[in-house]
């Protein structure tokens, strides 16, 4: 691999498979964020004071969405392992923890968001704020509480098979 960490790498080829699984699900296209890694997160809000709306819709999270899903706001991730047993145990699952801060950092009300997140030899999976979930229909779930609060995790390809329409419907 030309240039980049091999982890860096590994993320952003993710991140380009996360893309066109979104733009088959929801049309349009769907793009990394040039450069990702909290360009308007964490100590860097301050730069979204200085940004445009459109600029600023650029930066949010890792995904850019297409322009008729401007409130859509998705956070990427890529690791080797994830321990989905914590899920069901009482306690914090420090990993998922760090993720959906990452995109509560980047989020403004009235956005629509989700933690998107592959797992080797897993799959993909989304976590999304319990708040929506009566808008969805789920197939296998569970449900987790956490250091941000309440969030539904599921496999990404059955929750958006089973949602698009509502995906679309509350990102626009």
């Amino acid at each position: 691999m030309a240039g980049g960490s091999k982890s860096k790498n590994k993320g952003n080829g993710a991140e380009r498979e996360l893309c066109a699984l979104l733009s088959g699900f929801l049309g349009g296209s769907f793009t990394r964020v040039p450069n990702s890694g909290a360009m308007t997160g964490g100590k860097n809000a301050w730069r979204m004071g200085v940004l445009s709306e459109t600029q600023g819709r650029i930066y949010k999270g890792d995904i850019i969405p297409p322009d008729h899903l401007p409130k859509l706001v998705l956070e990427s991730k890529f690791y080797a392992d994830f321990r989905f047993h914590q899920l069901m145990q009482p306690g914090p699952v420090p990993q998922l923890d760090t993720w959906i801060g990452q995109a509560k950092e980047a989020i403004v009300e009235g956005d629509f968001w989700m933690v998107c997140f592959k797992i080797n030899l897993r799959g993909w999976y989304v976590a999304l704020a319990q708040e929506f979930e009566q808008e969805f229909e789920f197939g296998n779930h569970c449900r987790y509480t956490g250091a941000h609060g309440r969030f539904v995790v599921t496999d990404l390809k059955d929750f958006f098979s089973l949602n698009s329409d509502s995906v679309t419907r509350l990102s626009k």
